[in-house]
C-alpha cells in the first residue's frame, strides 16, 4: 500500500519514517492501520508508537537538478546525435 502524501511536509515525514523504521516496516504498518484510518504519515507514526520530529528536523526533499543545467545537457546530447 502507498502512504497518502498530500504536501511536502507529508513527503518529508514519510522519508523520515522510512529512515527510522525502514520502508518495509512502514509499508506493512499501512496495511495494519486500525479502523478506517487513512495512511497519512502521522497515523503511520502513531501506529508504530513513534513521535514525528518538528518540521525543522525533517530531512529536506530531494530537489531536481537545475533546469538550465538539464536543458544544456539535453542540447549537448541532441548535438551529439546530429553529428553521428
Amino acid at each position: 500500500m502507498e502512504p497518502e502524501l498530500t504536501n511536502d511536509r507529508g513527503r518529508r515525514e514519510w522519508q523520515w519514517l522510512c529512515g527510522e523504521v525502514g520502508e518495509t516496516v512502514a509499508r506493512a504498518t499501512i496495511a495494519a492501520l486500525p479502523g478506517n484510518r487513512r495512511p497519512y504519515p502521522l497515523n503511520i507514526a502513531r501506529a508504530l508508537d513513534v513521535a514525528l520530529p518538528p518540521e525543522e528536523k525533517l530531512p529536506p526533499l530531494h530537489k531536481p537538478a537545475d533546469e538550465s543545467v538539464m536543458n544544456a545537457a539535453l542540447a549537448q546530447a541532441r548535438q551529439a546525435l546530429r553529428n553521428r
